[in-house]
């Protein structure tokens, strides 16, 4: 968000956040945007540049006149959120790169993942879709509203499935549970025993994530319950490959 880019000069006094209670939006939110909201008013400080629920003209009462006045000369100015056909960024997939890792040309720095998580960033997607009027639209990660994703490189992804990320060894070679890659005899005894079997990524109608949020955060943050670990090696980009690969393995039973 073009708010972040102030946290500095704010000296604090944003870090209460905006009182978003006190201004409620246009219309009924859906309730994937509500927590989006809460960030986008509070913590995240995006309305310090874009203003209170994406309105310009509404900024926290609480900014000093030297950081309003700061604020009117950005150049570029931020962006206008409730005005999609000025916004230069068309997908979920931008509009969350450009949350963690800065806008060229533009005042939105990089962020840590202290300052907002990746959930917190895909929770704030549904809300700007929201401001856009295009709330189907908002699905995290990028998605159609649908389940769909924002498209990853399923070539990148088949590498990483086979590499790094680790995938074969517990789901199979190409997603064929009955086709591991060489391993140890004692860590093929170990899989054999696991009391949640690898999920057989090839049938749909089996696995749990049913849209590619759940498939994100089950990669992400691990499957509760299940062998499946945090993969905390690799990066966002590299998720949306893997599923973009994982699509194709799906794709490829119908």
């Amino acid at each position: 968000m073009g708010a972040l880019c102030l946290t500095a000069a704010l000296s604090g006094q944003a870090a209460k956040g905006a009182d978003a209670g006190a201004h409620e939006p246009s219309a009924p939110l859906p309730p994937a945007a509500e927590q989006g909201r809460t960030l986008f008013n509070g913590k995240g400080l995006c309305s310090t540049c874009h203003g209170i629920d994406g309105y310009r003209d509404r900024l926290p009462p609480q900014l000093s006149p030297n950081i309003r006045e700061n604020i009117g000369r950005l150049d570029p100015p931020p962006a206008d959120l409730r005005r999609a056909e000025t916004l230069t960024l068309t997908t979920d997939k931008q509009r969350f790169e450009a949350i963690r890792h800065g806008h060229l040309r533009t005042a939105m720095y990089p962020l840590s993942k202290e300052s907002l998580s990746d959930e917190e960033i895909l929770s704030l997607l549904p809300y700007l879709a929201a401001l856009r009027g295009t709330a189907r639209a908002a699905a995290p990660m990028g998605g159609t509203g649908d389940g769909s994703s924002l498209q990853g490189d399923a070539k990148s992804g088949r590498t990483l499935y086979h590499e790094i990320g680790g995938c074969a060894v517990c789901h199979g070679i190409e997603g064929h549970l009955n086709r591991k890659p060489p391993i140890s005899a004692d860590l093929s005894k170990r899989l054999s025993r696991l009391a949640v079997p690898p999920a057989n990524l090839r049938d749909p109608a089996k696995l749990k994530a049913q849209d590619d949020e759940d498939r994100y955060r089950s990669i992400k943050l691990g499957h509760p319950g299940t062998a499946m670990y945090p993969k905390n090696l690799l990066r966002d980009e590299d998720i949306r490959d893997l599923i973009a690969y994982l699509r194709t393995l799906r794709e490829a039973t119908r």
